[in-house]
């Protein structure tokens, strides 16, 4: 496990011989100018000290090499070129100290492709194939395709012409080709069906137990939601697409019109067929930009242990985590309350409120998403939640609240995922709620985990 932690160091520790060799380069092309003669004095040290920290970063990056995320052919290439690095930095060192200036000339210009190339590299394995252009008009970018409408969706073949373009979009870039974390690759039935290093991530049959189903359902401030926080988010008819094809036998050769189609999907197909549907477009985001939240609140707030931030840096649309707050009161009620025009996620796992809160919570009239976990919410709070009308993701798992309270919210038609495992919600209540919810996808919970002898471990006693 040691190696394993120091290969972890590779990320921040590559950075330093890229600076410091650069400073090194335009030290020597300036003191070849009388005016800059003195630097003379500093071009060995920088390039001493380049070439230990070039030596480190090629010591953890070969180690975090092991760990197998990553093509092959890129890494091999990468590694070379930083060794080459290591290499050419000493040489600089040793040329500087004999003041052989014009073989340094050329080890300059050699370092500075060098460190061009091997960046580049690195960034590939980082970012994925391509990521320097992406931002070019007309380049092929990943998160923004247009997907372009099918003539016939019930005539499609689900996961060729549905579900293989949305993990195009939303996972290659970290589990294809050149990168596979977790050692993990989806760009093909053979990889799909062989899971990660940790085992299966889909259960054909069974979505709420596959492991790609659930990590995209994860709340998106935890650290396993998929995909990660700032990257393309699949949108809610994405996850119920994905959701249909894995519960209905995940078939990679079955059409449509060959697998049975609750309501919520006959309108998601039938959308494929319309207009250009952009994937990155997110279902629980409002249309156009809040205007920007106080400081002073968002401040205050910060200071009761609350997580409070922007969506993301070009939108003032906040999310915000109380998970760390043990005690509210009327100022964080107040202060949350003044927020209502920009708050749209909201995690209060484990909140104990009084009836007061609940009301803030409902006065919040952008909310989409909204965690109540463990917490002390009841059938007469959920009566305040009905008037989130914008409402699409309700996390209610180990509540007090029953069938007849969520019946309360039977008239949002934005809800999509409901989670109402260990809850007073019987296996009977279940079905009713269903046909009152028939857009929403009701998650109760129960999921087992297949036995793995590996996972076992017996100790003996020493004799």
């Amino acid at each position: 496990m040691i190696t394993e932690f120091i290969a972890h160091f590779h990320p921040v520790l590559v950075h330093l011989p890229i600076g410091i060799l650069l400073l090194a380069i335009v030290f020597h092309w300036l003191s070849t100018k009388e005016k800059y003669a003195q630097l003379r004095f500093a071009i060995p040290t920088a390039y001493l000290f380049g070439a230990v920290t070039a030596a480190m970063s090629c010591i953890t990056g070969y180690l975090l090499a092991g760990s197998g995320e990553y093509d092959e052919t890129t890494l091999n290439l990468h590694q070379w070129m930083g060794i080459l690095v290591a290499f050419s930095s000493a040489t600089g060192y040793l040329f500087s100290r004999t003041k052989n200036i014009n073989q340094l000339k050329w080890v300059s210009v050699l370092l500075l492709i060098l460190l061009t190339v091997t960046g580049h590299l690195g960034g590939t394995l980082t970012h994925g194939e391509g990521y320097l252009w992406k931002s070019f008009p007309g380049a092929k970018n990943d998160s923004a395709i247009a997907l372009k409408p099918i003539a016939n969706a019930q005539e499609a073949i689900v996961y060729k012409d549905i579900i293989q373009p949305l993990l195009q979009q939303k996972c290659y870039n970290c589990h294809a080709t050149t990168k596979q974390k977790g050692g993990l690759r989806l760009d093909s039935e053979t990889w799909i069906l062989k899971g990660g290093k940790n085992g299966a991530v889909m259960h054909a049959g069974s979505a709420d137990s596959s492991e790609i189903y659930k990590r995209v359902q994860l709340d998106p401030l935890e650290e396993k939601h998929m995909p990660p926080k700032g990257k393309p988010q699949l949108t809610e008819q994405e996850r119920l697409l994905l959701h249909w094809w894995i519960a209905s036998g995940a078939d990679f050769a079955k059409k449509s019109k060959d697998m049975q189609q609750p309501a919520a999907i006959k309108t998601a197909l039938s959308s494929l067929e319309k207009a250009e549907v952009v994937v990155t477009k997110r279902l629980d985001m409002p249309e156009g930009e809040a205007p920007k939240a106080s400081e002073a609140t968002i401040a205050s707030l910060r200071k009761n242990a609350i997580t409070i931030s922007e969506i993301s840096q070009s939108s003032h649309w906040l999310n915000a985590n109380f998970v760390n707050c043990t005690k509210w009161n009327a100022d964080i009620e107040k202060q949350l309350a003044s927020l209502k025009d920009q708050m749209i996620w909201l995690k209060i796992p484990g909140a104990q409120l009084e009836t007061t809160a609940w009301k803030t919570i409902a006065g919040l009239t952008n909310l989409r998403r909204l965690s109540a976990e463990h917490s002390n919410i009841s059938d007469q709070d959920l009566l305040q939640i009905a008037s989130l009308k914008n409402l699409q993701y309700l996390n209610l798992v180990d509540t007090k609240i029953t069938a007849n309270g969520l019946m309360q919210l039977k008239g949002n038609n934005s809800l999509t995922n409901i989670f109402i495992g260990r809850t007073n919600i019987s296996r009977q209540d279940y079905i009713s709620l269903k046909t009152a919810f028939p857009k929403a996808i009701l998650d109760s919970g129960g999921y087992r985990l297949e036995f793995i002898a590996t996972d076992t471990q017996t100790l003996h006693p020493k004799k």
